[in-house]
């Protein structure tokens, strides 16, 4: 009996290690039959393609001013509220001037007295009658009479303030009868029929940019795009950010852009012919790049490096790596690993 049981242990063992050994084997075979992948194909050409260079920039009116009072004096007068459009050189604000009107009218009767005084002895110098270094200083008298009015009215013109532009104006700061002080702001002015638009970018891309490009602007505010051109170029880079500023230009249709706004720009450089892919081909690892290439008789992918160039949306230019007219996978790359795989071409 005890060596029945001991020869049915000995089988059972053997039997155990049997399988055991067979299972890989079976695992294998089972691998090597995993069906084909259905997936959709690719054909690699070459296509028009844009560099863009993005960046941030900020709004700025075409001419901006603080309108703010140049001497120390009352209020008497505002002759805007906020957000009024006004023309170049119309009435904004007085201040108290009654001591230089005053003056002035004093000055004006004491320069038509002296021109009456100067015609009197230009008449009597005719005829000889007076000397001549009296009508000299009759002369000098009026010239003095005149430069103290321009004085005076140039005194007035300090308290009368005018728009020096046409444009835009911001919120009413001070109120009538306040006291100013030199320099005190009373409002802004914006001229905001065309707007500036100042942006950097990093001194690496510098050969991107030259004036006369045309620029694309969005701001968050507005679903649409803007469309301007660079005007100018900073003549330095900046030693700290390696950045340089370069201004556009921007037309502004109903004064619907304010000056401060952030706005993201969009700058094309000229078209070129080069290969693209679809973003839904590309696997990426770190920072290398591949693509599943398709054999002649279209059963087979194997995956092959790629150097990718500039992006657009749902396209990657290939730069090295590929050629033109040959497949790759599109649809399905998710499904293949490894180095080769079998696949079925579909139509998703």
């Amino acid at each position: 009996m005890k060596k029945v049981l001991s020869l049915l242990a000995v089988l059972g063992v053997a039997g155990l290690a049997a399988w055991w050994l067979a299972g890989p084997v079976e695992q294998e075979s089972g691998a090597a039959a995993r069906p084909p992948v259905p997936v959709t194909l690719f054909t690699v050409g070459k296509q028009l393609f844009n560099d863009e260079l993005q960046a941030l920039g900020t709004l700025q009116a075409w001419e901006s001013v603080v309108i703010a009072a140049s001497v120390s004096q009352i209020i008497t007068s505002l002759e805007f509220d906020g957000g009024d459009k006004v023309a170049r050189g119309d009435l904004l604000a007085l201040l108290r001037q009654d001591a230089e009107q005053a003056t002035l009218r004093e000055l004006q009767v004491t320069l038509a007295d002296a021109e009456r005084e100067l015609r009197r002895l230009e008449n009597l110098a005719r005829e000889d009658q007076v000397a001549r270094n009296e009508l000299d200083a009759g002369r000098t008298l009026v010239e003095v009479s005149r430069h103290r009015i321009e004085q005076v009215q140039a005194r007035i013109g300090d308290r009368t303030i005018r728009a020096p532009f046409a444009g835009t104006l911001g919120l009413r700061l001070v109120s009538e009868g306040a006291l100013v002080a030199a320099g005190q702001p009373l409002t802004t002015l914006d001229d905001l029929s065309r707007m500036r638009l100042d942006f950097t970018v990093p001194e690496s891309r510098l050969q991107f940019l030259r004036p006369g490009q045309k620029v694309s602007a969005r701001t968050p505010a507005f679903s649409r795009d803007y469309i301007g051109t660079v005007t100018a170029l900073d003549s330095r880079v900046d030693p700290v950010a390696r950045a340089i500023t370069a201004r556009a230009e921007l037309a502004n249709p109903g004064e619907r852009l304010r000056p401060g706004m952030l706005v993201e720009v969009v700058i094309s450089g000229p078209p070129r012919q080069v290969l693209l892919v679809p973003e839904e081909s590309l696997q990426s690892r770190s920072t290398e790049h591949f693509v599943w290439r398709v054999d002649a008789a279209e059963t087979g992918a194997q995956r092959v490096e790629v150097i990718i160039g500039g992006r657009r949306p749902g396209w990657v230019e290939i730069v090295d790596g590929l050629e033109e007219g040959e497949q790759i996978v599109h649809d399905g790359v998710g499904r293949l690993s490894g180095e080769r795989m079998q696949i079925t071409p579909v139509d998703f």
